[in-house]
Protein backbone atom coordinates (compact mmCIF):
# COMPACT_ATOMS: atom_id res chain seq x y z
CA UNK A 1 0.00 0.00 0.00
CA UNK A 2 2.86 2.34 0.81
CA UNK A 3 4.35 1.71 -2.58
CA UNK A 4 1.13 2.88 -4.22
CA UNK A 5 1.18 6.10 -2.18
CA UNK A 6 4.85 6.67 -2.99
CA UNK A 7 4.03 6.08 -6.66
CA UNK A 8 1.15 8.54 -6.51
CA UNK A 9 3.33 11.11 -4.73
CA UNK A 10 6.07 10.69 -7.36
CA UNK A 11 3.53 11.14 -10.17
CA UNK A 12 2.15 14.25 -8.43
CA UNK A 13 5.66 15.68 -7.91
CA UNK A 14 6.51 15.11 -11.57
CA UNK A 15 3.20 16.68 -12.66
CA UNK A 16 3.85 19.71 -10.42
CA UNK A 17 7.38 20.07 -11.85
CA UNK A 18 6.03 19.87 -15.43
CA UNK A 19 3.28 22.41 -14.65
CA UNK A 20 5.84 24.74 -13.05
CA UNK A 21 8.03 24.58 -16.18
CA UNK A 22 5.01 25.17 -18.44
CA UNK A 23 3.98 28.16 -16.32
CA UNK A 24 7.50 29.64 -16.57
CA UNK A 25 7.51 29.18 -20.34
CA UNK A 26 4.06 30.74 -20.68
CA UNK A 27 5.10 33.75 -18.59
CA UNK A 28 8.14 34.31 -20.83
CA UNK A 29 5.98 34.00 -23.95
CA UNK A 30 3.45 36.43 -22.48
CA UNK A 31 6.17 39.03 -21.85
CA UNK A 32 7.47 38.62 -25.40
CA UNK A 33 3.96 39.06 -26.83
CA UNK A 34 3.31 42.15 -24.69
CA UNK A 35 6.54 43.66 -26.08
CA UNK A 36 5.47 42.85 -29.62
CA UNK A 37 2.05 44.43 -29.04
CA UNK A 38 3.70 47.60 -27.70
CA UNK A 39 5.93 47.75 -30.79
CA UNK A 40 2.96 47.27 -33.10
CA UNK A 41 0.95 49.95 -31.30
CA UNK A 42 3.87 52.37 -31.68
CA UNK A 43 4.19 51.51 -35.37
CA UNK A 44 0.44 52.01 -35.81
CA UNK A 45 0.60 55.44 -34.18
CA UNK A 46 3.51 56.39 -36.43
CA UNK A 47 1.60 55.24 -39.51
CA UNK A 48 -1.47 57.19 -38.43
CA UNK A 49 0.59 60.33 -37.88
CA UNK A 50 2.28 59.87 -41.26
CA UNK A 51 -1.12 59.35 -42.91
CA UNK A 52 -2.46 62.54 -41.32
CA UNK A 53 0.64 64.42 -42.48
CA UNK A 54 0.26 63.08 -46.01
CA UNK A 55 -3.45 63.93 -46.05
CA UNK A 56 -2.74 67.49 -44.92
CA UNK A 57 0.00 67.92 -47.49
CA UNK A 58 -2.13 66.40 -50.25
CA UNK A 59 -4.93 68.84 -49.40
CA UNK A 60 -2.47 71.73 -49.52
CA UNK A 61 -1.10 70.51 -52.86
CA UNK A 62 -4.62 70.11 -54.20
CA UNK A 63 -5.43 73.68 -53.24
CA UNK A 64 -2.19 74.91 -54.85
CA UNK A 65 -2.96 72.86 -57.94
CA UNK A 66 -6.41 74.40 -58.18
CA UNK A 67 -4.91 77.88 -57.79
CA UNK A 68 -2.35 77.09 -60.50
CA UNK A 69 -5.14 75.83 -62.77
CA UNK A 70 -7.11 79.04 -62.22
CA UNK A 71 -3.95 81.04 -62.99
CA UNK A 72 -3.40 78.99 -66.15
CA UNK A 73 -7.00 79.59 -67.21
CA UNK A 74 -6.55 83.31 -66.57
CA UNK A 75 -3.36 83.38 -68.66
CA UNK A 76 -4.97 81.35 -71.43
CA UNK A 77 -7.90 83.76 -71.55
CA UNK A 78 -5.50 86.70 -71.52
CA UNK A 79 -3.50 85.25 -74.42
CA UNK A 80 -6.68 84.56 -76.42
CA UNK A 81 -7.73 88.18 -76.02
CA UNK A 82 -4.27 89.72 -76.34
CA UNK A 83 -3.81 89.70 -80.14
CA UNK A 84 -0.24 88.56 -79.76
CA UNK A 85 0.70 88.52 -83.45
CA UNK A 86 -0.20 92.16 -83.97
CA UNK A 87 1.79 93.26 -80.90
CA UNK A 88 4.86 91.22 -81.91
CA UNK A 89 4.86 92.81 -85.35
CA UNK A 90 4.30 96.26 -83.83
CA UNK A 91 7.18 96.16 -81.28
CA UNK A 92 9.19 92.90 -81.44
CA UNK A 93 11.93 94.01 -78.99
CA UNK A 94 9.45 94.90 -76.24
CA UNK A 95 7.49 91.69 -76.78
CA UNK A 96 10.68 89.62 -76.64
CA UNK A 97 11.55 91.25 -73.30
CA UNK A 98 8.07 90.56 -71.91
CA UNK A 99 8.12 86.94 -73.10
CA UNK A 100 11.59 86.37 -71.63
CA UNK A 101 10.55 87.90 -68.29
CA UNK A 102 7.40 85.79 -68.22
CA UNK A 103 9.35 82.65 -68.99
CA UNK A 104 11.86 83.49 -66.24
CA UNK A 105 9.06 83.92 -63.67
CA UNK A 106 7.37 80.70 -64.71
CA UNK A 107 10.63 78.75 -64.38
CA UNK A 108 11.21 80.24 -60.91
CA UNK A 109 7.70 79.20 -59.89
CA UNK A 110 8.30 75.68 -61.19
CA UNK A 111 11.52 75.48 -59.15
CA UNK A 112 9.68 76.62 -55.99
CA UNK A 113 6.95 74.05 -56.52
CA UNK A 114 9.54 71.34 -57.19
CA UNK A 115 11.29 72.07 -53.89
CA UNK A 116 7.95 71.88 -52.07
CA UNK A 117 7.09 68.54 -53.67
CA UNK A 118 10.58 67.20 -52.95
CA UNK A 119 10.28 68.15 -49.25
CA UNK A 120 6.95 66.35 -48.73
CA UNK A 121 8.46 63.05 -47.64
CA UNK A 122 11.10 64.56 -45.34
CA UNK A 123 8.96 64.16 -42.19
CA UNK A 124 8.05 60.53 -42.85
CA UNK A 125 9.79 57.58 -41.28
CA UNK A 126 10.11 54.23 -42.96
CA UNK A 127 9.30 51.20 -40.86
CA UNK A 128 12.14 48.65 -40.70
CA UNK A 129 11.55 45.21 -42.16
CA UNK A 130 10.75 42.65 -39.47
CA UNK A 131 11.42 39.63 -41.70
Amino acid sequence: MQQVFVGIILVLVMACYWLYNENTTLKANNLALEGAIATQEEALKTLQNDFELQTTQMNELSMKSQAAQRELNRYSEFIRNYQLSAKIIGDPVEMQRKINNGTKHIMEDIEKISVTVDDLDDGLQLQPNTN
